[in-house]
């Protein structure tokens, strides 16, 4: 269900429509059903002199169109959205969980605070901060709005442009997105205009909206989808001494973790090939206390239920107690 602000929004973007524009029998008028309101909201519009009727017609069909109030303050209201701007700071205390790659966020931090039209592609193996950043951005910037690939059909996705209209959108796992969704980001990507059919009626809304994705391999994408970003970040697989760092940090920052037993747990799970960062995590989630024999219990178990278990060393012992617990 709309909203008033969301039916005058449609309604403008309707009646402002560049691509309806070159039509030959382009008109700016429109029925309520064009922009998905309801009869009664029309009404209350017009009650409230944000809408006119404009012509009647045999058959029952009735013509709409905003009046200069109802223009003007659609209008105002989009001017506070652009305007209105996240601090670059703001955006980096958000992603203070990531660790490293200090020079990619402050460039995404202050391109999103510059208010550019910037896409970015991050690429890189799991668990290496990809959906730590989207997930930064989502909290920190008002409008941004997250989707995920494996869930999100091509009528999702142009429903969320239309309804929303994001000033960010975020795209998680975008390698499992289906094929035709890649249809609707392309336009999305290169002028920022959305165009649907449904039922022979067609809607069209021009967006500025950023795009920043996500994926564990490109293999799949065209050039065309490719080259519609600024940015194709490839994230490296971690150096066992950055895997450590990163444990250290990480865990130590997002929960309870003592930092020495995070690092421990990280070279562990490294040189036993445990998995990443999340296995890491899930070392210390699975431990009742915070103690070097409980990490080996469950670095014991993990290796003993792994799908290779009789290639992998049998754990050593990381040592009775750590400092300071």
């Amino acid at each position: 269900m709309l909203n008033d602000m969301e039916i005058l929004r449609r309604a403008y973007d309707y009646e402002n429509d560049s691509r309806r524009k070159t039509s030959k029998i382009y008109s700016t008028s429109w029925e309520y059903y064009t922009i998905g309101a309801k009869l009664s909201d029309i009404k209350r519009l017009i009650d409230d002199g944000m809408v006119v009727i404009v012509a009647k017609f045999n058959g029952g069909v009735t013509k709409y169109k905003l009046t200069e109030k109802g223009a003007a303050f659609v209008f105002s209201q989009n001017m506070e959205h652009e305007f209105e701007k996240v601090p670059a700071s703001t955006i980096l205390e958000a992603m203070d969980l990531v660790i490293g790659f200090d020079d990619l966020k402050d460039e995404i931090a202050y391109s999103i605070e510059s208010r550019k039209r910037t896409h970015y592609l991050l690429e890189g193996p799991p668990a290496c901060a990809k959906s730590l950043i989207l997930e930064a951005v989502r909290v920190s910037v008002p409008g941004a709005y997250i989707a995920f690939g494996s869930r999100t059909s091509a009528a999702g996705l142009s429903d969320i442009l239309f309804e929303r209209q994001p000033r960010i959108l975020l795209m998680d796992e975008v390698d499992k997105m289906d094929h035709y969704c890649f249809s609707v980001l392309l336009g999305l990507m290169e002028s920022g205009e959305i165009l649907e059919t449904k039922s022979q009626k067609t809607r069209g809304v021009k967006l500025e909206t950023a795009v920043i994705g996500a994926c564990n391999s490109s293999v799949k994408f065209s050039k065309e989808f490719l080259s519609r970003f600024d940015w194709h970040i490839h994230f490296p697989q971690y150096t066992k001494k950055e895997f450590i760092n990163v444990c250290r940090g990480f865990l130590s920052k997002s929960t309870t973790c003592p930092a020495d037993l995070a690092e421990t747990i990280g070279r562990l799970v490294h040189d036993h090939e445990l998995g990443d960062m999340r296995r890491a995590r899930a070392v210390w989630k699975s431990m009742r206390e915070p103690n070097l024999e409980e990490m080996n219990r469950v670095i014991e178990m993990m290796l003993k239920y792994s799908d290779n278990n009789d290639g992998r060393k049998k754990a050593e012992p990381a040592g009775k107690r750590l400092p300071g617990i």
